[in-house]
């Protein structure tokens, strides 16, 4: 029986499973818990422009890409309006798109890339989660979090264990 990647892969095509293991290889071992890490781009140029994935990618055990794919078109599009309204470059408008993307990805970047490496948390984490799982708003608060509703840093900020405990 053969098991791993050479095993999941016996029922596809050569081709296939040749372009997945380049992949595999290009991503430093791929999957979930293997460190991906972030890939930027420079997101715009003439002519062009990237959202979501497209334009950075990050492991996806946050399951974040969807939304932050929809937030990205929305930055996007106000910058290209900026520039079709003639209020702004092209170049300026779009570096600004880069930058207000790059600031609001950075704190889920930097969660979700704790969160693949799949090693236990620091204690001050462990502390945390414990105090979360034994308070509904404070599970509803993680919750929320973990789908991107709120940012990592504001979670954080409000719910040391200290004010969970209480």
């Amino acid at each position: 029986m053969t098991t791993g990647l050479d095993g999941g892969l016996k029922g596809l095509g050569g081709r296939v499973a040749c372009r997945v293991r380049v992949v595999v290889r290009l991503l430093g071992g791929g999957g979930v818990g293997r460190g991906i890490g972030v890939v930027a781009r420079v997101p715009y140029g003439p002519g062009w422009a990237l959202v979501g994935d497209a334009g950075y990618l990050k492991d996806f055990i946050t399951a974040q890409g969807i939304q932050e794919a929809f937030r990205d078109a929305e930055l996007c599009a106000q910058a290209l309006d900026q520039t079709f309204a003639g209020r702004r470059t092209f170049d300026t408008a779009m570096q600004e798109y880069q930058e207000r993307r790059d600031s609001q990805v950075m704190p889920m970047y930097e969660f979700t890339a704790q969160l693949a490496a799949l090693d236990p948390p620091p204690p001050e984490m462990q502390q945390l989660l414990a105090a979360v799982s034994r308070s509904r708003p404070a599970m509803d608060g993680f919750a929320r979090l973990t789908a991107g509703v709120t940012s990592p840093s504001e979670f954080f900020s409000e719910a040391s264990p200290e004010r969970l405990l209480a």
